[in-house]
């Protein structure tokens, strides 16, 4: 996956931070996490609330990863769709794809969340 290393994708092997792809070749899907999340969840809860988030298609679309901007939120990235509005099933169908594979990764114990990156 073309990215660059960066402290602050979400996802971590180990105390390695994994790479996010560079914004020009992907779309980024966004889910909030409310506050309380902090404290009452663990990874494989918020992973399990990004699913159901996208499957009621709440969340928000954009052109660069959010969690590089803000706190409170992690994106994903949907890579090889178009960047319009006609694409938003394939952009939806992808991020559930994404979200459950990190779900079974996080399971599997292949990979945990930085939470110092999703929450200040």
């Amino acid at each position: 996956m073309v990215g660059h290393a960066s402290y602050m994708c979400p996802f971590m092997v180990g105390s390695e931070h994994l790479v996010d792809p560079q914004d020009d070749v992907a779309l980024w899907i966004t889910v909030d996490f409310p506050e309380a999340t902090r404290f009452t969840h663990s990874d494989e809860q918020l992973m399990e609330f990004v699913v159901q988030q996208v499957q009621t298609h709440n969340i928000n679309i954009s052109a660069h990863a959010q969690h590089y901007l803000r706190h409170w939120c992690i994106s994903l990235p949907v890579v090889g769709v178009p960047r319009d509005e006609e694409h938003n099933d394939a952009v939806m169908a992808q991020a559930k794809a994404l979200a459950l594979w990190w779900l079974k990764a996080i399971r599997a114990q292949r990979v945990h969340l930085d939470r110092s990156v999703i929450f200040p």
